[in-house]
This record gives C-alpha cells, sequence and structure tokens, in this order.
C-alpha cells in the first residue's frame, strides 16, 4: 500500500493500533491480570537497574540449570507509554521450557528521544549479557523479542551502530520480532507523534528498510497478526525483504485472525506456531 496521499483518517486508522483494534484496552486489562499471575508464579529479580535513566531497569527470571538460552522481552507503547509489569505474562511458558527470561524497561518519550530509546536498549542487553550467569542463562545464547515500537528497538539495537562504550556487542542468536514498524516516516503524520516528538532527521536516523542488522549466524523471525491493516502489515513484508537482501536468514508469518494485541496472546503460548517458533529460536 502507497500511504502518502491517504486521507488523515485512513493514516491513522493504518497507522495508530488503538484505533485499528478500539478494543485495545480489554487486552491490557487481561494483560495486567495475566502479568500479576506470572509474577506471583515466578521467583524473580525485580527493577534490576542498567542506567541512570528513571526507568532504565529490568526483570529477570532465572532459568533452573545454568547455561541456558536467555529470552529477553522488549515492549512496545509507540515508545511512549507502558511498561514492562504489562508483559511479564509473556515470560512463564518459556521459563518452563528451561530459558531464563528478562524484560526490559527504557524512558520514554518524549522526555527522552528516539536515539535515546535505542542507546538504552542497547545498555540493556549490554548489561544483561555480562550478568548473564546471574541468572543461569548463556550471552552465547539470547533472543531478543519485541512487539510494535519493541520489536523496532529491538532490531535498532543490532542494526545501528553500537556505542563503544558499552564494549562488544552482544551476540544473538534470534530475532523475534512481532507486529513491528521498521518504516518511521509515517508516524510523523500521525496524531500519536504529539505525544512522541518524532521529528524528520531522528525518523530517517532510525528507520530500518535501509539499514537492517547484519548478523550472521542469527535467526530472524518477522511476525505480524493477519488482521492488522495493509500498511502495518506492509511493514514487516518490506523489513522481511530488507533482512534476507542484507544476507540474513530471515522468516516470514502471518498470524491469522491476530491483530495488534491479540497478537501477544500467540507469543504466550509456545504450543501455537508463534511461541513455538519463537522457543525454537532459543532452543536452537
Amino acid at each position: 500500500m502507497e500511504w502518502r496521499g491517504l486521507s488523515q483518517q485512513a493514516l491513522e486508522a493504518q497507522y495508530n493500533p488503538r484505533i485499528a483494534a478500539p478494543d485495545f484496552e480489554q487486552h491490557f486489562v487481561a494483560y495486567r491480570q495475566r502479568s500479576e499471575a506470572a509474577r506471583a508464579a515466578l521467583l524473580g529479580y525485580y527493577d534490576i537497574r542498567y542506567g541512570d535513566g528513571p526507568l532504565q531497569t529490568y526483570d529477570a527470571y532465572p532459568a533452573t540449570q545454568p547455561g541456558a538460552p536467555i529470552f529477553v522481552i522488549v515492549h512496545g507503547g509507540y515508545w511512549r507509554g507502558l511498561d514492562k509489569s504489562l508483559h511479564s505474562f509473556l515470560a512463564p511458558a518459556y521459563h518452563a521450557a528451561g530459558c531464563a527470561v528478562v524484560n526490559i524497561n527504557y524512558d520514554l518519550a518524549p522526555k527522552v528521544t528516539l536515539d535515546t530509546i535505542v542507546a538504552q536498549t542497547q545498555a540493556a542487553l549490554a548489561h544483561i549479557a555480562a550478568h548473564a550467569a546471574r541468572y543461569n542463562g548463556d550471552a552465547s545464547r539470547m533472543v531478543v523479542f519485541g512487539h510494535s515500537a519493541g520489536a523496532h528497538l529491538a532490531a535498532a539495537a543490532y542494526a545501528l551502530p553500537w556505542p563503544a562504550q558499552l564494549g562488544p556487542r552482544p551476540q544473538a542468536t534470534g530475532l523475534a520480532l512481532v507486529s513491528g514498524i521498521y518504516d518511521l516516516e509515517p508516524v510523523l503524520h500521525i496524531g500519536v507523534n504529539q505525544e512522541i516528538g518524532l521529528d524528520g532527521a531522528t525518523a530517517q536516523r532510525n528507520s530500518l528498510l535501509h539499514q537492517a542488522p547484519r548478523l550472521p549466524g542469527c535467526q530472524t523471525l518477522i511476525a505480524v497478526g493477519g488482521a492488522e491493516p495493509q500498511a502495518w502489515r506492509d511493514q514487516s513484508d518490506d523489513f522481511h525483504r530488507a533482512c534476507r537482501d542484507a544476507g540474513n536468514q530471515a522468516h516470514l508469518m502471518q498470524i491469522a485472525g491476530a491483530h495488534h494485541f491479540s497478537v501477544l496472546y500467540a507469543v504466550e503460548d509456545v504450543k501455537q506456531p508463534l511461541g513455538g517458533a519463537i522457543l525454537a529460536l532459543l532452543k536452537g
């Protein structure tokens, strides 16, 4: 779909998930309830600080045995909302399968820029890798998962220059990117950008279609809900093509009937095709 030339109403419907899926609030309630139950059931370390920003913390659920793969969760919210505590419900199935699970937070726009949020994501990954043994994790077996803006951050952490002060870039054996946004230019033209504060130069620097991560030995799983708007599905199609053109091992999945918020239930359940594919990356 060519988004340029769409009416403002059509742009909003294509690029604002809360308009495309007006039942989003009921899913946030479900996330919260399931996440509270997950935190009550799992032994974890909470609000581990990896930087000086107010929200630069993560939660970690150590694996029961050392040398386990690490499942890293990067939440969405268009870089300006939501919280790791709403996504704890994704941890139990992967923890039960023998993984260490780490669920990260980052500071939010517009208090910080998108450049800063990407750098914070990179700092979180560096900190997780450096402390992997504390969580019975193997830093060389890390799969980074992100949903929505979190998918952008997970990919951008590896596509964009790695800050030298963080030391060597941690190895990722897999990226699991679900319902992400990778071309940021359309965001400049929708109402939610009043909350994000994205400008043209920042959008260009952080768009990934022409700078997909080049990660030898890393599998990239790109998934999108089949009930999402066409332009949002196109983002995943285009990024999948960009990853393949960059020489990456990339696989595209469309989750039938799932929209932007219900697709996370397919991640939560490792018996479903999407959750199973993510677990296969971890067990790889």
